[in-house]
């Protein structure tokens, strides 16, 4: 029963709009990545053949993904400052942006974190829960 309730009172939040286009913004990086990784070309520059028009397809592709996300990130962002200031939507969002790219560059790029990585979530992580429970203060001082 709890866990309904934790649930309802996070989509009624808007902070899945946040989630939404923290998962977009980090898609859209992900795939412009994808799309300037022009590593193929070293061995097949003076050769076109079937392999070398896929990755140029590929390419293609990751660049129109890097766009449509791009505009889905926006959508729910803006979604998300009809409901919160702009600041507390930035934080929200950044925050969010930071811990997926992390996830992302381990899952896709095989990338490695260190020790100060882990500090700046902390403080990323602190700054976020001190900024939301201000946050909760104001909405109750309001009323």
């Amino acid at each position: 029963m709890k866990v309904k309730k934790y649930i309802y009172k996070i989509y009624n939040s808007n902070i899945i709009n946040s989630f939404t286009s923290s998962i977009c913004g980090t898609l859209a990086s992900v795939f412009f990545k994808k799309a300037s990784d022009l590593s193929f070309l070293k061995n097949n520059f003076d050769v076109i053949n079937e392999d070398f028009i896929i990755q140029i397809l590929l390419r293609i592709i990751y660049f129109f993904l890097f766009f449509f996300f791009n505009i889905l990130m926006i959508k729910y962002y803006l979604l998300l400052m009809r409901h919160y200031s702009a600041f507390f939507s930035t934080v929200l969002n950044f925050s969010f942006n930071f811990l997926l790219s992390a996830m992302f560059g381990i899952i896709f790029f095989n990338e490695k974190r260190n020790f100060f990585w882990l500090v700046g979530l902390t403080l990323i992580i602190s700054g976020l829960v001190l900024i939301m429970k201000d946050t909760e203060y104001e909405e109750k001082k309001d009323i």
